[in-house]
């Protein structure tokens, strides 16, 4: 049976996984790019697809993507109808793309050879990079919506990466390897 989910608990999921997984410390950004290029190509290029996906619909996806992962770790299945929309469903779908396992089989083939999906401990320690990146895209849209309007996040990419972000809709991934 899934678990009913009120919105606060919606809204602060992006807190609570900040206090069970850390955030990335200002100007530490640049040792994650491995694994935002992805993320943000892959977003990038469905916002060009689509311009009404903008920063809000990007971070209801981000909502969605954590309390997946949180449902992973806790082998909980949340009840996502009516925060699954078709606005962000593309945004959801571009993210867990480029990281997650159960979504992406070639990320699972890959991975696999490095962590044991099966082992809760090798399963959080997967998704800590993917939480806390996802965690600090988050903010950076805020930010880049609060100074450039509804699209400046996508605006902002499109100066920094977009030349480097292919025009089709092919969904990029990448993930850590266990140290």
């Amino acid at each position: 049976m899934k678990k009913q989910l009120n919105r606060y608990k919606f809204d602060k999921i992006s807190n609570m996984m900040a206090k069970e997984f850390g955030k990335i410390e200002r100007g530490k950004e640049d040792d994650y790019n491995i694994i935002f290029a992805p993320m943000e190509g892959n977003l990038l290029k469905l916002h060009r697809e689509n311009e009404k996906r903008n920063g809000r619909v990007a971070i209801e996806a981000i909502h969605v993507c954590l309390l997946l992962i949180d449902g992973y770790l806790t082998d909980t299945e949340y009840d996502l109808n009516g925060y699954r929309t078709p606005e962000n469903e593309a945004f959801v779908t571009g993210l867990l793309m480029s990281f997650d396992p159960f979504t992406n089989d070639e990320v699972k083939a890959a991975a696999s050879g490095y962590w044991d999906f099966t082992s809760p401990s090798d399963l959080r320690a997967y998704f800590q990079v993917p939480v806390i990146c996802l965690l600090r895209l988050e903010k950076s849209i805020e930010t880049w919506t609060k100074n450039m309007g509804t699209n400046g996040y996508f605006d902002f990419l499109e100066q920094t990466i977009g030349a480097t972000v292919a025009g089709d809709l092919k969904m990029n991934y990448s993930f850590m390897v266990k140290s």
